[in-house]
C-alpha cells in the first residue's frame, strides 16, 4: 500500500471544495431576482406596494454584494492556493477544506430551501471572509517570517 502525503490529498480536495463552493455562490448570482423573490414572497412582475418593491431591491442588491464580496474572496484563495503559499499548513488546509465544504453544502441549501437574506450574510462571514483572512495571514507569516534575512 502506497502511503499519500498529507499535502498530495488535501491539495486536490482543497481545490475541489473551493471550486465547488465558488459554483454554489454563482449560481445564487446568476439566479438573484428568483431566490430574493422566494426569500420574501414578493414578486416583482405583479407586486405593486411600493415598500415591497423597495425590500425586493435592498436586498437584490445586498444579495450581488455579498456574491461579489465572496468571488473577490475566492480570487484571493484561488491565488494563494496557486502560490502554494499554505500548502504545507496542514491545519490551515484541514480548516479551508471544512470551510469550504460546510459553505458549499449550505448555500445550496439557502438556494434550496428560500433561507433567509442573514443567514446568507452570516454565511459569507464565517465560509468566505475567514479562510480568506486566514490565507492572508499565512502570506504574511511567509513572506515576513520564512524568508532568511541577510
Amino acid at each position: 500500500m502506497v502511503r499519500f502525503r498529507p499535502e498530495e490529498v488535501t491539495l486536490p480536495a482543497r481545490f475541489l471544495c473551493k471550486t465547488a463552493h465558488l459554483v454554489a455562490v454563482l449560481t445564487v448570482l446568476f439566479d438573484v431576482e428568483a431566490v430574493v423573490s422566494q426569500m420574501y414572497q414578493i414578486d416583482p412582475a405583479t407586486t405593486t406596494n411600493r415598500a415591497d418593491l423597495k425590500l425586493f431591491s435592498d436586498r437584490k442588491r445586498g444579495v450581488q454584494g455579498i456574491c461579489y464580496g465572496a468571488i473577490a474572496c475566492f480570487g484571493v484563495e484561488y491565488i494563494g492556493l496557486f502560490l502554494g503559499i499554505s500548502m504545507f499548513f496542514p491545519t490551515a488546509m484541514a480548516l479551508n477544506i471544512l470551510a469550504h465544504f460546510a459553505g458549499t453544502v449550505l448555500v445550496a441549501l439557502l438556494y434550496s430551501d428560500n433561507w433567509s437574506y442573514e443567514a446568507f450574510a452570516a454565511f459569507f462571514a464565517i465560509f468566505n471572509i475567514a479562510p480568506t483572512v486566514l490565507e492572508l495571514l499565512m502570506l504574511v507569516f511567509v513572506t515576513r517570517f520564512s524568508f532568511l534575512k541577510y
